[in-house]
């Protein structure tokens, strides 16, 4: 019995990894938060490896083609987590301003800001995520603006307090909102 839930184990891990992957790489659906496709994603690497090299299906074509597909989504991740983590821009991903969490009309909405320097034009990127009322660990990018003329890192407009999550709120209604309407 604690071998066929094993093999199910094995099985499922094996083909919903690189199913996840290609979906986080691909297309504009993550989980929610900057950093929680990363994390889930270097987690499950381990777990869906480890259950690979168990060898509790039985048949030798299955338990090779099991340990090639880990293996392979294994590098993938870790070898884009090593790409990240050496390139001298990536370093920027650590400025980022997240999240302004905002509820309007009903919907759920992120909002990210990443400052981008001298080098971009505006204060820096902008995006926005909604997020579904009922599954809130998913998200889909709906708005990106990557030259933003707002400073979401600043308080005050000269000398007067801004509330940046009214700003965020004015974003997702003309920006996504009305433009779908």
């Amino acid at each position: 019995m604690i071998k066929a839930i094993r093999a199910k184990a094995e099985l499922t891990a094996a083909i919903f990894f690189p199913i996840y992957l290609a979906m986080v790489l691909l297309t504009d659906y993550s989980l929610t938060g900057y950093w929680t496709d990363v994390v889930f994603s270097v987690v499950f690497s381990i777990y869906a490896l480890k259950l690979s090299f168990k060898n509790e299906i039985g048949q030798l074509w299955m338990i090779e083609s099991l340990i090639i597909i880990n293996v392979a989504t294994t590098l993938i991740v870790y070898g884009l987590l090593v790409v990240n983590i050496i390139n001298p821009f990536a370093w920027d991903v650590f400025k980022l301003r997240s999240f302004y969490f905002q509820q309007v009309d009903g919907r759920l909405f992120n909002a990210y800001f990443k400052p981008v320097g001298a080098y971009g034009g505006g204060y820096g990127q902008f995006w926005i995520s909604e997020t579904p009322k009922y599954v809130p660990i998913f998200e889909w990018q709906v708005y990106r603006d990557r030259t933003v003329q707002h400073d979401f890192r600043d308080d005050t407009f000269e000398g007067q307090p801004i509330d940046n999550y009214e700003v965020v709120r004015y974003y997702i209604k003309d920006d996504v909102i009305d433009k779908k309407q």
